[in-house]
């Protein structure tokens, strides 16, 4: 399979799924999951993990000999927000589902399985931590990219899409995910055609990183 081609399926992949994803996620307002959405709910949360690890990876992939410090702290900040969000979706998401399976499953304890899924809503540790530990890692990933992307050359419009996108979808992916990942796909897609570019008007057998064209290698 072509480099290009690879890299390319490696970065879309994740924004595509996670799109979808948020496209069909049910909204709670403090009761228990409706039932009919239960499963959907558990599913989501499930494919969402290693979804969030996979597009950590696409901003390694864009972000892929491009050298400086934001670069570089945008690389070191992938592992704890994919962290971060992984226990947040874990314990908000699959916990919550749980919850209401057995809910569901025994009408006479439901209460008490609301009562167990309000406690863990209300915790400091989901309620404050995990969460605004994502967003603000959130931050320093696709804020560090989009800055580092737009040094190497990448139009605002592509490198603000990523940076923005990235950063809505952690921190609200129910309501406006679709949308967020659309742009952070559309920020990409500009991201890797100028690279394209870039490969294209440097001599046969060089790298268009290591010749520091397009800004990379400042």
């Amino acid at each position: 399979m072509p480099y290009q081609v690879f890299r390319t399926m490696a970065v879309l992949a994740a924004p595509l799924g996670l799109g979808l994803l948020a496209a069909v996620h049910p909204l709670v307002d403090g009761t228990l999951i409706p039932a009919d959405d239960l499963a959907l709910w558990t599913f989501i949360h499930t494919l969402q993990i290693p979804l969030a690890a996979l597009l950590g990876i696409a901003v390694l992939v864009l972000l892929d000999g491009i050298r400086g410090s934001d670069a570089a702290v945008a690389r070191l900040a992938v592992v704890p927000w994919v962290a971060a969000f992984a226990a947040f979706d874990g314990i908000a998401g699959l916990a919550t589902g749980a919850l209401s399976e057995y809910g569901r499953a025994n009408p006479g304890l439901a209460a008490v399985a609301l009562d167990i899924g309000a406690t863990l809503a209300g915790s400091p540790m989901v309620a404050a931590v995990l969460p605004l530990g994502a967003f603000f890692a959130s931050l320093v990933v696709f804020g560090g990219a989009a800055v580092a992307l737009h040094r190497a050359g990448v139009p605002a419009i592509g490198a603000g899409s990523i940076g923005f996108g990235g950063a809505v979808w952690t921190f609200v992916h129910p309501l406006v995910g679709a949308p967020a990942m659309a742009l952070f796909a559309f920020g990409a897609v500009v991201a890797l055609r100028t690279d394209a570019r870039a490969r294209r008007v440097t001599p046969a057998g060089s790298h268009a990183l290591e010749l520091g064209m397009v800004g990379r290698g400042r």
